[in-house]
């Protein structure tokens, strides 16, 4: 039977290796499969591939609406459409050779929420027409830095609705409102918008709690942890080899692959791990490097990492964006999942995406994704100490050449994986918000 509830998301950004969108597409998708109504709504750039068939799906705004600091619904209504009619990999081309481009679209963005008396109203009232046309009675929002978009339609005030809060990244807009001069704005209006919630914000971390307490004034009273969710491969069987060298031809088949795959951002610290590859090679330890992923803002961290290895004398198994085969092929024939993020990262996808394919990880010993590794006194992987490439190359060197050691821990992976299912992650959110977890078929009369 259907359920009373209905859900929409508003999701800003589309790329398979954002966390976010990935996370939050995961969950509309189980609330979807558990007969829940569920839509979704694209700000700035959508990935439609992602939801599952009979989600609904809609533009809210496109990017070029925040092409100029105050929002444009001329751009949005006539030129974002326009350029929609080109593939999304040259639009995507065209946006990340600009540089900082997407970082000037996100700052105006934060100047239409959060500048006194500017909020972006057209918006607003253009989401709650979606809620209407939809039946919506719970909007999602991406990100708690969008909760402001919500609250706005939320008192244009012809019609119930209720919205629910993530923290799953905000410090970026958090970084952009500082720029601007409008964190004391910023953080206030955020505190106002949570008051009016009907329940505490979802945050995807303990660490990121403190982090958002610390950085954005919030009351920890206003927030509940919610550890994201994955899907868990279906079967272990290994897929073969040779969809690997599809991609990367000059892959060696037993030799052991070290692998770094998410967003190519500076923030990702693969720099690092570059380094440490360089030490390594002088210690004659036996390893292939493969990096891939996409990019949020541009090619070129993505160019300085290629020119680095080059510099180094290193081979780099390099590539952009990978399917969905490829990155679980690349997961199961990986010795082990290297992320050397220099931020303080809110959780890590990747890692427990890893460890589900029983593959162990290395991570810093900073921010949330440490607590993803590690159950009770199992772990499924190691740490190195934050912006050190030489304890990075310390700790990966025990990965490849203590045998003990590393059965021990990729014997622990896909036990810690399962605590981050999409059924838990599902689960555990609704009952956070109250509602039923699982849905009640009517019985064959």
């Amino acid at each position: 039977m259907q359920h009373s509830q209905s859900f929409a998301f508003v999701l800003i950004g589309s790329g398979d290796y954002l966390g976010s969108t990935v996370r939050d597409l995961a969950l509309a998708n189980a609330l979807h499969r558990r007969g829940y109504k569920v839509a979704v709504y694209w700000m700035m750039e959508w990935n439609k591939e992602l939801a599952d068939p009979g989600i609904e799906q809609r533009m809210l705004c496109h990017g070029t609406r925040y092409h100029f600091q105050r929002p444009s619904a001329f751009l949005d209504r006539v030129i974002g459409p326009l350029l929609f009619l080109l593939p999304k990999s040259v639009r995507l081309r065209i946006i990340q050779g600009r540089s900082s481009y997407v970082d000037r679209l996100l700052e105006n963005l934060i100047r239409a929420l959060y500048e006194p008396h500017q909020m972006d109203m057209a918006l607003a009232q253009r989401l709650l027409d979606f809620i209407n046309e939809d039946d919506v009675t719970h909007i999602m929002m991406s990100f708690a830095s969008l909760g402001p978009l919500a609250l706005a339609a939320k008192m244009l005030g012809n019609r119930h609705f209720d919205y629910l809060l993530t923290f799953q990244g905000d410090e970026q807009f958090a970084a952009h409102a500082r720029r601007l001069g409008l964190q004391d704005a910023y953080c206030e209006q955020l505190n106002n918008v949570l008051r009016h919630a009907s329940w505490p914000s979802i945050v995807v971390s303990n660490d990121y709690v403190e982090r958002i307490v610390d950085e954005m004034n919030v009351h920890p009273s206003q927030l509940q942890v919610v550890y994201n969710g994955i899907e868990l491969p279906e079967q272990e069987d290994k897929p073969h080899f040779s969809q690997l060298q599809s991609v990367f031809p000059s892959l060696v088949e037993g030799k052991p692959i070290v692998l770094y795959l998410g967003r190519q951002d500076a923030e990702k610290g693969i720099d690092l791990l570059v380094y440490a590859a360089r030490l390594l090679a002088q210690r004659k330890i036996s390893m292939q490097l493969v990096i891939c992923g996409s990019t949020a803002k541009g090619q070129s961290y993505r160019k300085v990492v290629s020119d680095l290895g080059e510099h180094l004398g290193l081979t780099i198994h390099h590539a952009g964006s990978v399917s969905s085969q490829i990155r679980d092929a690349l997961y199961a024939h990986s010795h082990c999942v290297v992320y050397p993020s220099v931020n303080r990262e809110p959780f890590g996808l990747v890692v427990a995406e890893a460890m589900s394919h029983g593959t162990p990880v290395l991570v810093p010993d900073y921010g949330g994704i440490g607590e993803v590794i590690r159950q009770g006194e199992k772990a499924g992987g190691l740490t190195f100490k934050t912006w050190d490439s030489g304890d990075l190359a310390r700790q990966l060197e025990r990965l490849l050449i203590d045998k003990e050691l590393y059965q021990v821990l990729a014997g622990n992976t896909r036990v810690i994986a399962t605590r981050f299912s999409v059924d838990n992650m599902t689960d555990n959110i609704l009952s956070h918000m109250g509602i039923l977890n699982r849905p009640v078929f009517e019985s064959a009369a």
